[in-house]
């Protein structure tokens, strides 16, 4: 072998880097004939580095580079094919090492499927296989960033091309068709359309069960594929509240999580990790239980465990992509043919109501005292309408149910919020019955709470039904008490559409973030310095909505009045609303970039840095990690469109906001 013969299989990232860095050499010097081997080094050594811990930034580098080289050279089918496999492998290592350039990865995931497509059309042996591996990995991606509907499309179509690639003669091809069934049913459980997960899930299940007993055994990846069927039909059947038929398929994940670790002990760290993203981990015991169950148990106890396999009651995702309607996720901007996509930051109600609700308690969130407008109604002590027949002692119990819940989910313990919430619930709708208007509203309010604890657990669909309850409630005793119900209204408007943007109906979503801007418009007119700031807050809000719409024009006109809001609120008090003015000049930024005006984005994304600079003693804002991911989006636009001074400070800011990030669980 030569010092440019890219070494064969088996060979170790060390042996092929010393090649690379000679191809690299003497493509320089003769590149017609250096190129293609170097391209064919590089995406060996990216493929092979991005398998190793801790190198996967430098494998999204190596594989970059690949794409790069490839692209110099020709358009015939071999280079095309290294074209598509770098990009296709970029997408994969961004997706699940970069949790700040998810965009990068979406566009690189659908540059990859166009390649594939390109060599479809072509008639290119073995590329209908390669195409429907890139959908598949373009649909985790586009859901990385929220675009649940596109990427639902995707993966269906990734579905359909594995099916007619299975061989009706001797099967091949049923374990790809399996992991293509298993990725829509997760996608379909993430949408909130469990019946139908459930039954591509058992789709998937029974093919990797049926290859247990193949000839020459099983791989661990596909030990790992049937360990997580299982698991995700286990997690689905809980999120249909089926928790007794969960017990055996989660026992079958633990027992295949456990015959992993025999065969190779360092593979288990990464289902650990998926269960640990949902909420579960592997007991000493070797079940798989939930972590508000672990958490409960007694520490001198072991935990519950029954013979048909571990007590599996908790609150399941039906998958491990981040929730863009979570505090913390990466929220997107629609627009999925234009381009590359831009992060977002979504202040919703969440993080308004768990503020708010730590200050105030959880069913005064909002409210103030009950005027001469609402009629004759009596107001209690604290604001709330005076208990009917249920007695105060009831509606106290609801109130410390519900400041009980919110307490567990500000310590990151959303999971273990949802009990008392639900108890307080079951009470507030008895104390419904004959209370009048203090009834509905402590029922409305508990509903609302509960929904935003479901929503941050991974309950998305049951956190919009009890968040479409609560708006129902408000807007029926609306006209009895305008003064009270108004502000809760418009919040509980605010978060119902945040609800039903994470599902990925978009376009549902704006009607409910209108209805909250028109309310708080009326609220901040009678009462700027009590409401302004919500205004603001849900101005940005609409703006996120009607982006994932498609409406960008409107979007960034929602943004401009946001930030000027924002400016006056921070010239009153700077100190309180410097990280409000960040979010918002970030996200004036990315709607221009959103528009394709270039030119107009380096000046508040400087601003916003210029702020981020500044000592203060508050941080910027709950979610730290969405701003962070917008900032490093917008580093690299800026680099892209010629600002590399704004894209570099950019960046860092980035990098030191994402140290700063609280970690999980805190």
């Amino acid at each position: 072998m030569t010092e440019y013969e890219v070494p064969g299989p088996g060979a170790s990232p060390d042996e092929i880097e010393r090649v690379v860095v000679s191809l690299r050499r003497a493509a320089g010097t003769d590149p017609d004939r250096y190129l293609p081997e170097l391209g064919h080094g590089l995406l060996r050594l990216g493929s092979l580095i991005a398998t190793e811990p801790g190198r996967l930034d430098e494998a999204v580098d190596v594989l970059e580079e690949a794409a790069a080289v490839y692209r110099r050279l020709p358009e015939e089918h071999l280079h095309l094919a290294g074209l598509g496999i770098a990009l296709q492998r970029k997408a994969l290592a961004l997706g699940f090492g970069f949790a700040e350039r998810y965009e990068e990865a979406r566009e690189t995931a659908r540059e990859a499927v166009e390649v594939w497509r390109r060599l479809v059309a072509r008639g290119v042996e073995g590329s209908r296989a390669e195409l429907a591996g890139a959908l598949l990995v373009l649909g985790g991606r586009l859901a990385d960033t929220g675009h649940h509907h596109e990427a639902l499309g995707r993966i269906t179509e990734a579905v359909e091309a594995r099916r007619l690639l299975v061989d009706r003669t001797d099967g091949t091809g049923r374990t790809e068709l399996a992991s293509a069934l298993q990725e829509l049913g997760v996608k379909l459980g993430e949408m909130g359309r469990q019946d139908e997960a459930i039954v591509h899930l058992r789709l998937a299940l029974a093919v990797y069960r049926e290859t247990a007993g193949a000839v020459g055994g099983r791989t661990v990846g596909d030990l790992g594929e049937h360990a997580m069927a299982a698991f995700a039909v286990g997690r689905t059947l809980i999120g249909l509240g089926r928790t007794g038929e969960a017990r055996p398929y989660f026992a079958e994940a633990a027992a295949l999580h456990a015959e992993i670790g025999a065969r190779e002990p360092a593979a288990v760290a990464f289902f650990d990790h998926v269960f640990a993203r949902h909420g579960y981990r592997v007991t000493y015991k070797g079940g798989i239980l939930a972590w508000e169950k672990i958490r409960s148990a007694p520490e001198t106890t072991s935990s519950p465990e029954t013979a048909t396999g571990p007590d599996t009651t908790g609150d399941p995702d039906t998958s491990a992509r981040p929730d863009p309607a979570r505090p913390g996720a990466p929220g997107t901007v629609g627009g999925a043919s234009e381009g590359p996509g831009t992060p977002d930051r979504d202040d919703t109600a969440d993080r308004a109501a768990s503020a708010s609700a730590a200050r105030t308690g959880p069913t005064a969130r909002t409210a103030p005292a009950a005027s001469d407008e609402d009629g004759p109604a009596p107001t209690g002590p604290t604001g709330r309408a005076a208990p009917g027949p249920a007695g105060p002692a009831a509606f106290e119990r609801i109130d410390h149910l519900n400041a009980h819940g919110l307490a567990l989910a500000h310590s990151g313990r959303p999971g273990l919020a949802v009990e008392p919430l639900t108890e307080a619930l079951a009470l507030a709708r008895a104390a419904a019955v004959g209370s009048g208007l203090a009834g509905s509203l402590s029922l409305a309010r508990t509903l609302h709470n509960l929904g935003l604890v479901q929503a941050w657990s991974g309950r998305r669909a049951e956190a919009l039904e009890a968040v479409d309850e609560a708006v129902h409630l408000y807007r029926r005793r609306l006209g009895a008490a305008p003064g009270t119900v108004r502000p809760l209204l418009a919040d509980s408007a605010d978060s119902l559409g945040s609800r039903l943007a994470g599902l990925g109906r978009h376009r549902d979503a704006l009607a409910p973030a209108t209805e909250a801007v028109a309310l708080f418009r009326q609220l901040a007119h009678a009462d700027p310095d009590a409401y302004r700031g919500e205004l603001a807050r849900v101005l940005n809000n609409l703006s996120i909505r009607l982006c994932d719409a498609d409406r960008h024009v409107e979007a960034l006109a929602a943004t401009e009045e946001s930030l000027e809001l924002h400016r006056l609120l921070h010239r009153d008090d700077p100190e309180a609303h410097l990280p409000g003015l960040a979010h918002v000049l970030t996200n004036l930024a990315l709607r221009r970039a959103r528009l394709g005006r270039h030119e107009a984005v380096a000046a508040p994304t400087a601003e916003a840095v210029h702020l981020l600079r500044q000592p203060t003693r508050s941080r910027p804002g709950n979610d730290v990690t969405g701003l962070a991911e917008s900032l490093a989006w917008l580093g690299w636009y800026l680099r892209r469109n010629g600002h590399p001074d704004a894209a570099r400070d950019a960046e860092r800011t980035a990098r030191r906001l994402r140290r700063r990030a609280p970690k999980p669980g805190r």
